[in-house]
């Protein structure tokens, strides 16, 4: 008998490719030699320094050194500014999961958003990170 893959072992009983991607958008993963910094604002005064993880224009996982770890649980509202390329945005986030250092957050006001006159702020990001990535 055969040792199951670790994918198997991992994701279950399907094969990889019968796996379905769960997420509805792309997800750009970030070189940490790139760093690429994010805040989170959890509190009033309480501010948190880490690093993009990947991006999305529905959320990001950023991994966070230690004493940085946002102190806060799954499903809180925070701030997160994302500095990329000499620019940087706020943008209101939720806490979606915590895994060690890195903490996924997800973009509930941007999912909905009507982007007819405006780009959508994420996708703005995404596309320079994207372009920034091809040229280097």
């Amino acid at each position: 008998m055969s040792k199951p893959s670790s994918v198997t072992e991992i994701q279950g009983p399907l094969a990889a490719s019968e796996q379905k991607e769960r997420r509805s958008s792309r997800r750009l993963h970030v070189k940490h030699q790139q760093g690429l910094s994010v805040v989170i604002r959890c509190r009033q005064e309480t501010l948190c320094h880490g690093y993009l993880v990947n991006l999305s224009t529905q959320g990001m996982l950023v991994d966070f050194p230690k004493g940085q770890l946002p102190p806060v649980p799954v499903s809180s509202t925070v701030s997160v500014k994302v500095h990329y390329l000499g620019d940087s945005i706020w943008l209101p986030g939720v806490v979606r999961h915590r895994l060690g250092s890195k903490v996924g957050f997800h973009f509930p006001a941007l999912t909905d958003m009507k982007t007819s006159k405006s780009k959508h702020p994420l996708s703005v990001v995404v596309q320079a990170l994207s372009r920034a990535g091809e040229s280097s």
